[in-house]
């Protein structure tokens, strides 16, 4: 081999060297926007529990293989939203779930698990199986190394595209969320529904199930004694806690009681209240539900559309 065969050969080998190292870039590249995306694509839990769910979730996704990330993406990302879980059933605050998602046909939901299957095999293929390839001495095995390299590019390249896009879209609706969690009415919603479920309220509604009068309703100063007898460090907390001086304002904040006030001959008046529309085909526990606040964002593509879902 002469000089110029020599140069000729030595450059085609660093070339297969840099396609190997170019190669591992996206797949490494593919493996971080998996990690990107679902590090912050699904939180939930109590309110007060939030920072230390979405830790452990950090943590276990850092450990996590590629296989195990595509799962993950499968299971999370490309599950419908009808499946998104509820919470508990036994809901004692406010608890949250955040998720984002892409939707699409079985045609689509194929494709993605089917893309995601190929970029697991090449990547091992290229990590654990590439050294029969890797024959320096050899200028045919440097030219079979080099096409095999540029083939196994052209493949990933697509997967890799579409987790950008994927990850720009996720951005842009993590950038609404955070639009509508700072706004007033998501402030007002969150505060009404944290109501709901509060002992006090919890308390009323139990009172108003058990002692119901005529047309269902109750005199406030008798449940008032009930709740006072059940609760009084919140009663007495009451102002600071919930945000109202008496219970007839705090019930009157809330969409899931009437008030009514009744005159009297000595010109005052008393209170009552009951459970708004009592429906004698639904279970009176039915009233005692929590509120649930879900936001939906459809943010549409040419290639998938991606949504995601805020349940409280």
């Amino acid at each position: 081999m002469d000089s110029s065969q020599q140069i000729a050969h030595q450059s085609l080998k660093d070339e297969v060297l840099r396609k190997i190292g170019r190669n591992l870039l996206i797949f490494q590249q593919i493996e971080g926007l998996l990690k990107m995306i679902l590090r912050d694509s699904r939180v939930q839990g109590y309110a007060d529990e939030l920072a230390d769910n979405k830790e452990q979730r950090v943590n276990g996704i850092q450990r996590d293989m590629l296989g195990q990330l595509f799962q993950r993406y499968k299971d999370e990302i490309l599950s419908s939203p009808d499946e998104e879980q509820q919470g508990p059933s036994d809901l004692h605050k406010p608890w949250i779930c955040f998720s984002f998602k892409t939707t699409g046909d079985d045609d689509f939901y194929k494709r993605q698990c089917e893309s995601h299957e190929m970029i697991r095999e090449e990547r091992n293929q290229l990590v654990h199986q590439f050294l029969p390839y890797w024959q320096p001495n050899s200028q045919e095995h440097l030219i079979v190394a080099n096409d095999y390299l540029d083939e196994q590019r052209e493949k990933i390249l697509p997967v890799w595209e579409h987790l950008k896009s994927v990850y720009e879209t996720f951005k842009q609706a993590r950038q609404m969320h955070v639009s509508l969690l700072t706004s007033n009415e998501f402030g007002r919603q969150f505060e009404l529904m944290w109501l709901q479920i509060s002992p006090l309220v919890n308390l009323f509604r139990d009172i108003a199930s058990r002692n119901d009068g005529v047309d269902g309703w109750v005199c406030l100063a008798y449940a008032g004694r009930l709740v006072h007898k059940s609760a009084p460090d919140d009663v007495a907390n009451m102002k600071t806690r919930y945000g109202y001086g008496s219970f007839k304002k705090l019930l009157m904040a809330l969409e899931g009681f009437e008030i009514f006030d009744k005159p009297l001959l000595n010109g005052k008046f008393r209170t009552f209240y009951r459970l708004r529309d009592i429906n004698p085909h639904h279970s009176k526990n039915d009233s005692g539900r929590s509120r649930r606040i879900l936001v939906i964002t459809d943010i549409n593509s040419p290639k998938n559309s991606a949504s995601t879902q805020q349940d409280s």
